[in-house]
Order: structure tokens, then sequence, then C-alpha cells
């Protein structure tokens, strides 16, 4: 008796897995499903896009362009570009402070 209560109650829970859920055949009003419909009827292709949002005018594009520019010979000069005398000094910090750091490391 016990070994069909066992049985029986495995079984209910693949039961509820086996049923298939009840799927609306129409969207509700107002949406469509997302599929492709058949109207009868081409599209009209000649009906020019509409955009979605204003292009910009020669103006704009112009001052957008020098500030462009400007941005860029910004960073292809940076201020102070010449090498100062500090620029020698951390060259050779940088040679030796590997070497520096692997001895404080082994503790030499």
């Amino acid at each position: 008796m016990a070994r069909l209560f066992l049985s029986a109650a495995a079984l209910v829970p693949l039961a509820a897995c086996s049923t298939v859920p009840e799927v609306a055949s129409a969207p509700p009003s107002g949406l469509s499903s997302g599929q492709p419909t058949d109207t009868g009827t081409f599209p009209n292709l000649n009906i020019p896009p509409q955009t979605a949002a204003s292009q910009i005018t020669p103006e704009e594009k112009a001052e957008k362009f020098s500030e462009l520019q400007a941005a860029k010979a910004a960073q292809a000069n940076p201020p102070g570009g010449a090498p100062t005398a500090d620029q020698s000094r951390l060259k050779k910090i940088a040679a030796t402070h590997a070497a520096a750091a692997l001895a404080e490391i082994e503790g030499q």
C-alpha cells in the first residue's frame, strides 16, 4: 500500500508538466501578432520615409568640424610638450626600479 502511494505521488508532478498551456488564438484588440499578414495588396514604396529628427545645417556641420579640429590640434601639441629636466631623472628611476623592487621583495 505504501509503495502504491509513493509511486502515485511521484507521478503527480510529471502529469503537471505534460499539460500544454492554452494559447490565445488572436492577440488582444489593437495589437498585432508580430507576424506578417496578407492584406491582398502590394505596399506603396513611393511614400518617402519620415525622418526621426531634423538634419543638421551646413553651419552646424562647419561649427562641429572646427571644434573637432581644435581638439585634434590640442591633443597633437600638448602644453609643455618639450621634455623637462625631470625626464632624464625619471628614465633613470624607471631603469632601476624593477631591480630595486625585486631586491626588496626577496629581502636582500
